[in-house]
């Protein structure tokens, strides 16, 4: 007579799959968020299901050991890899929780806490569930003055409009995908302004920012502001940003600042050279509008 082996409880196959189907989950939201624009909060609500899954299996993976300890049964192999995968899963947020902690809660960094640019066009890209576009000064400035003191307002010794066009070009060499452009008007007395779109490198989170140039035909101040569309931490990255705009900004100003030579050129030629007579020149000119 043949003996019938036992089967494997079925606790391991559905811990298997229930680990399976968290992994698979997770990797479609993000594929789906980072290629094809799925709303970062519908993509966060995928995570914390995947998550719940994941935790799932690993209840069915000890009810199923339990099982196998107690009749020899197989599956052993099933509960292993079921609570490898759901506690690599679970590990996520953990580590993401800790790298949290050194970073201060913000996700809104701004040069000017008292007139901060505004979101005009980018706040249309804005949807149920993200940030809002209004700046909470209460809640962010007294944080941000301490946690970046460094972060200040851009000056830069030329007019409004030269100035301008020197932001833009920074925000270009940056790879920023620019959502509105508006120069400054001196005689209006209207500021430029510049609005933009960034995503981080991996998931893909957006992040907005506004440029203001303001100031008049001799000196210049930049303003940015650089906010995250969805959560409350930003892991410093809107800070980052702002440096990096900073330093391309200052480094433009200073690859279009004419050289000593340059000046003493330009001065040589618009000054008429000793001895020459400028009856013969203006005679000469009038040669040569003759001809």
């Amino acid at each position: 007579m043949l003996a019938i082996p036992e089967r494997e409880p079925s606790a391991s196959r559905w811990a298997t799959r229930a680990a399976l189907f968290a992994f698979g989950l997770i990797a479609a939201a993000a594929f789906l968020h980072r290629l094809f624009g799925l709303p970062t909060p519908v993509a966060f609500n995928l995570f914390a299901l995947a998550l719940a899954v994941a935790a799932l299996s690993i209840l069915f993976a000890l009810f199923a050991a339990l099982v196998i300890w107690q009749t020899g049964r197989p599956g052993t192999a099933r509960v292993l890899v079921a609570i490898c995968v759901s506690l690599a899963l679970l590990a996520a947020p953990l580590l993401y929780l800790m790298w949290v902690r050194d970073h201060p809660l913000l996700s809104d960094i701004t040069t000017d806490f008292e007139n901060p640019p505004a979101f005009a066009a980018v706040a249309r890209l804005r949807g149920p569930g993200d940030n809002s576009i209004a700046y909470n000064r209460r809640r962010s400035a007294d944080e941000q003055a301490s946690a970046y003191p460094d972060i200040k307002p851009v000056r830069i010794a030329r007019s409004s409009e030269e100035a301008y066009a020197l932001v833009v070009d920074a925000v270009k060499r940056l790879k920023l995908e620019i959502a509105r452009e508006e120069p400054p008007d001196p005689g209006a007395g209207t500021p430029g302004e510049i609005e933009a779109v960034d995503r981080t490198l991996i998931m893909g989170f957006y992040e907005d920012v506004a440029i203001r140039v303001s100031g008049d035909g001799e000196t210049a101040r930049v303003d940015i502001r650089s906010a995250s569309r969805f959560g409350r931490a930003d892991m410093g990255r809107n800070a980052e940003r702002i440096r990096a705009l900073v330093k391309e900004i200052q480094g433009r100003v200073d690859a279009t600042m004419p050289t000593a030579q340059d000046a003493r050129e330009q001065a040589k030629r618009a000054k008429p050279e000793k001895g020459a007579d400028p009856r013969s020149d203006r005679r000469r000119r009038s040669r040569d509008r003759g001809q």
